[in-house]
């Protein structure tokens, strides 16, 4: 029950002004992280209908547009019922016997009204569930302005209409939350192209689970496509991994080597298949205790490390509101931390080898190649085709080769020569390898001018 101060004069008031409440709520989200925060309410309405099954025929479409100043989310993933939206969708924080969906993205309680605030000024809610629907408006300026201290109503939203005890047929279940009246740098960010793909890019990145059981999500029109993400596999290449089943946090750890693409080097980090973290050039690199991992370099870009955090109840993941970094106090991340660099430590192993073979090869310290021959003839597979026969408590990948050790009585030779006059050589005596090219050719010589 509500205190009315006034009537009341033993009361203090500690209530915060709306002003302020929405400043601070809004302060440390992006753009990108509030329209992530829509799509998760999207998503978890799929979860809810399918549960872990296909999502083939849901849809999510959203739209941006700068000259007419308005933002629009809708979807067909199962709508709001009237009495979660009146006691529990629009609370500031999720109150406590607030039904949860298993293995969720939701969790705070906050993503949605936050998001809504700091897309812009007015926003209109329309639901339809299986035996409910309403439509509701927010004017935010007037929200903020009814603010009369000490009265719970006051921090109420309401109802433009709805009804109850209704039958709606499927095809008609969903949510549609328009924006409007946006935020200066809202407007200025939609009509920026870059603005636009990155936000794109991210939504992928951070569904492609999602996007691969068969969720279409559309953003001005345009499909998102994600591929999940692949390691390189093969009977001589093995990926580092570690898993923990223990409750309520189920974690999987994989680290290993992927194709040549620098720009998605580092870690992935997911919480219930909802990208948190990645491509993260950050995490783990540099490490000094207790095991030493190098700042990160050019000759790492082929690492790649995927963590999967699942939990019933999403209260147990390790991540921060905002759902784009980790909580690095939990310390059930720590213990992840601690495993996740382990593992980097023998992939890092690895290629700081095959980094030294290349060289080794180019100065003839060594006849072959078996690291690089390794990662070329390794098969790129997504992550849930990898067997346990591919996997191991650490990265396993073929010996190097050793390097040739120069007799006393022989000697180095080592000179330049054009490409094209290398080719005509090389192919004149049928060899591959420079080296080769070049015992042959002082062998001619010595043949044909000293010996005889």
């Amino acid at each position: 029950m509500a205190i009315d101060v006034k009537r009341d004069k033993l009361v203090v008031s500690a209530y915060p002004t709306k002003e302020l409440f929405i400043s601070m709520l809004i302060k440390d989200i992006t753009l990108r992280d509030a329209i992530g925060d829509l799509l998760d309410n999207s998503v978890d309405g799929a979860l809810r209908l399918r549960s872990d099954e296909s999502y083939e025929g849901l849809r999510v479409e959203i739209e941006l547009d700068a000259k007419e100043a308005y933002f629009k989310i809708a979807d067909n993933c199962g709508g709001i019922p009237v009495d979660v939206a009146r006691n529990y969708a629009f609370c500031f924080g999720r109150p406590k016997g607030s039904e949860e969906t298993s293995y969720s993205v939701g969790l705070f309680g906050i993503g949605m009204k936050r998001a809504l605030f700091k897309l812009g000024k007015k926003f209109r809610v329309e639901s339809i569930a299986q035996t409910s629907s309403f439509t509701m408006e927010v004017d935010v300026e007037q929200w903020k302005e009814d603010d009369e201290e000490g009265r719970e109503s006051d921090w109420a939203f309401q109802f433009e209409k709805f009804r109850e005890d209704e039958k709606n047929p499927e095809d008609k279940w969903g949510t549609t939350i328009t924006v409007t009246e946006l935020h200066e740098d809202v407007q200025e960010s939609f009509g920026i192209d870059n603005d636009v793909s990155e936000l794109i890019e991210e939504l992928q990145r951070e569904h492609l689970y999602n996007i691969d059981k068969g969720l279409e999500i559309r953003v001005k029109g345009k499909r998102l496509e994600a591929k999940e993400l692949e390691l390189l596999t093969s009977d001589k290449i093995k990926t580092a991994y570690w898993e923990s089943s223990d409750s309520p946090l189920h974690v999987k750890i994989y680290a290993g080597v992927s194709e040549e693409d620098a720009n998605n080097t580092g870690w992935y980090i997911f919480c219930n298949k909802r990208l948190v973290v990645g491509p993260e050039k950050m995490i783990g690199w540099g490490v000094k205790q207790p095991i030493r991992i190098p700042e990160y370099h050019s000759q790492y870009y082929r690492f790649r490390g995927c963590v999967f955090l699942e939990a019933e109840k999403p209260k147990y993941l390790p991540w921060n509101t905002a759902k784009n970094g980790m909580d690095e106090d939990s310390v059930a991340y720590k213990t992840i931390f601690q495993q996740m660099v382990n593992l980097m430590r023998s992939v890092i192993d690895f290629l700081n080898k095959l980094h030294d073979e290349q060289g080794d090869y180019k100065n003839e310290r060594i006849n072959e190649t078996p690291l690089q021959d390794a990662v070329e003839g390794a098969k790129p597979l997504p992550l849930h085709q990898i067997t346990s026969d591919n996997l191991g408590q650490k990265f396993i990948s073929p010996k190097p080769a050793e390097r040739q050790q120069t007799a006393p009585d022989t000697v180095w030779i080592r000179y330049r020569v054009p490409v094209e006059d290398y080719d005509a050589v090389q192919k004149y005596f049928g060899v591959e390898k420079a080296g080769e090219v070049g015992s042959k050719t002082f062998n001619y010589f010595y043949t044909r001018e000293i010996e005889d």
